[in-house]
């Protein structure tokens, strides 16, 4: 649905969809917190699979990417605790070597203390940083993607 909104383009004498297009929406749901509630994203859900839990409708899944301002969700969206892991081990050899030191108000600091932070914490606390979303109110969905709609053509 995300796609076949988005006006067209030609490109190697081919009529192609301008997926460079991108608009946000000025609607008033998007600077109104009252049209937004909180939501922790649960392990397994996927961008299509919580917009059909909201919303009704996998299609809607881009409302709330652009809703959160995810532009790679490879990157933008939290993984799953095993890819989590998988992806932790990847990037660090030691997974539990110590990243840094915090003192007791979690600022960093030069030298040892009492609260070594270790690899796999930074990162455990930037998933679940990624879980924490903002989603719209049913209610408004359907003027969002009627804005986006005029938007982006």
């Amino acid at each position: 649905m995300y796609f076949s909104l988005h006006p067209t383009t030609t490109y190697d004498n081919k009529t192609v969809i301008d997926i460079f297009r991108r608009v946000i929406p000025k609607l008033s749901v998007l600077t109104n917190i009252a049209v937004f509630s909180k939501y922790d994203i649960e392990n397994g859900d996927s961008p299509e699979n919580l917009a059909h839990k909201l919303y009704g409708d996998s299609e809607l899944h881009w409302v709330l990417l652009i809703a959160n301002n995810i532009i790679n969700v490879n990157k933008d969206w939290p993984l799953a605790p095993q890819d989590f892991n998988i992806y932790v081990l990847k990037k660090y050899p030691i997974y539990d070597a110590i990243h840094h030191y915090e003192d007791g108000d979690g600022d960093v600091v030069d030298g040892p203390t009492d609260y070594p932070i270790t690899n796999y914490t930074v990162e455990e606390r930037i998933n679940n940083k990624k879980s924490s979303i903002l989603i719209i109110d049913p209610f408004y969905v359907a003027g969002f993607v009627k804005e986006f709609r005029k938007l982006i053509k």
